[in-house]
C-alpha cells in the first residue's frame, strides 16, 4: 500500500484534505470513504489496508469540521471542530473528490463507502444526484436516527440555533466502548488528538434533516448497496436502519453483525471486511 496525502479544491473554494491509498499494482476500482462523526482521514487505517489488498484504489477525505482543517493551532482547531458551513457542502465535497479522482484515473469503476455520519451524508449523496457516478455502495451503521433521539423541541431548537450561526456547538457524551468492544480500538480513539465530539447545531440539525430525507427517499435508492448494521448498537437506531432496508427493496441487501458501532473496528470485523470485499468484487 502507497500511501498520498493531497488536497482537493471544493467548489466554493475551501481545499479538501484527502488522504489515497493505492495498491502495489494498477487499481481495478475506487473506494470513497465518509468517515463517522468526530473522525477523520487518519481514522480507516485497516480498512484501507483490507481494500489496496484487494486491488482498490481508497480515498478518505476530512469532512468539514474533522480532521486538521488547515488550523495548526490546537486552540483555533478546536473553534472550528463540528461546524460547516451547510448541509449541503458534505454532499458537495464527494462529488468534487469524486471528479478529481475520475479525472485522475479515469475509466475506474467507482465505489461510495459510509460509517454512522459518513452513511447519513453517502445515502442523501446518492438520492439527491441525479447522474451520480458510483456503481455501488456500503453503508456500516448509518445514522438514520439515534438510539436517544432528540425530543423535537430539542430539534427545533438546534435548527433554530443553527440558523443563526454555525459556530453554535455542544458537546456529546458518546462512550468509546459503544463505539466499538475492541479495547485497542477504543484506546486509539481516546487518544487520537484529532478526534473530537463536538458538534454544531447547524451540523446537527442537517444530519437530522438528513435521517427524515433518507428515510422518506428509501425506495428511490437504485445503487446496489451493501447495509450493514450492529446487532449490539447503542448510538444509532437500528430501528430506522431496518426500516430504510426493507423500503429500499432489491437494491439494497440488509446485514446484522455481532459487533458494535464501528463494525469495521469490532472484535468480529474480520467476516465484514470478506464480506465487504466480496460485494465490492461483484458489483466494481
Amino acid at each position: 500500500m502507497q500511501l498520498e496525502t493531497t488536497k482537493i479544491p471544493a467548489r466554493d473554494g475551501a481545499q479538501i484534505h484527502t488522504l489515497l491509498a493505492f495498491p502495489d499494482d494498477a487499481p481495478r476500482g475506487i473506494v470513497i470513504v465518509n468517515h463517522g462523526f468526530g473522525e477523520h482521514s487518519g481514522s480507516y487505517a485497516e480498512l484501507l489496508e483490507q481494500l489496496t489488498a484487494a486491488g482498490y484504489l481508497a480515498a478518505i477525505f476530512d469532512h468539514r469540521g474533522h480532521g486538521e482543517m488547515n488550523e495548526p493551532d490546537p486552540k483555533k482547531r478546536e473553534k472550528l471542530r463540528g461546524v460547516l458551513p451547510d448541509y449541503q457542502s458534505f454532499l458537495d465535497d464527494i462529488g468534487d473528490v469524486a471528479a478529481a479522482l475520475m479525472a485522475r484515473c479515469p475509466g475506474l469503476p467507482l465505489a461510495l463507502y459510509g460509517h454512522s455520519m459518513g452513511g447519513n451524508i453517502a445515502v442523501n449523496y446518492l438520492l439527491q444526484t441525479e447522474g451520480h457516478p458510483f456503481s455501488c455502495a456500503i453503508l456500516e451503521s448509518p445514522w438514520l436516527g439515534l438510539c436517544n433521539p432528540v425530543s423535537p423541541a430539542v430539534a427545533g431548537l438546534a435548527k433554530f440555533l443553527g440558523k443563526i450561526s454555525p459556530k453554535f456547538a455542544i458537546y456529546n457524551k458518546l462512550s468509546y466502548s459503544d463505539i466499538t468492544s475492541e479495547p485497542k480500538s477504543a484506546d486509539a480513539l481516546e487518544k487520537d488528538p484529532l478526534y473530537h465530539n463536538r458538534i454544531s447545531f447547524r451540523m446537527f440539525a442537517g444530519i437530522n434533516a438528513g435521517c427524515a430525507h433518507a428515510l422518506e427517499g428509501a425506495a428511490k435508492l437504485t445503487t446496489p448497496t451493501y447495509l450493514a448494521y450492529a446487532a449490539d448498537e447503542k448510538i444509532v437506531c437500528n430501528t430506522a436502519i431496518e426500516s430504510f432496508g426493507r423500503d429500499s427493496g432489491d437494491n439494497v441487501s440488509l446485514h446484522p453483525y455481532a459487533s458494535h458501532h464501528a463494525i469495521h473496528s469490532d472484535i468480529n470485523r474480520a467476516q465484514y471486511y470478506q464480506d465487504i470485499l466480496a460485494f465490492l468484487d461483484a458489483n466494481l
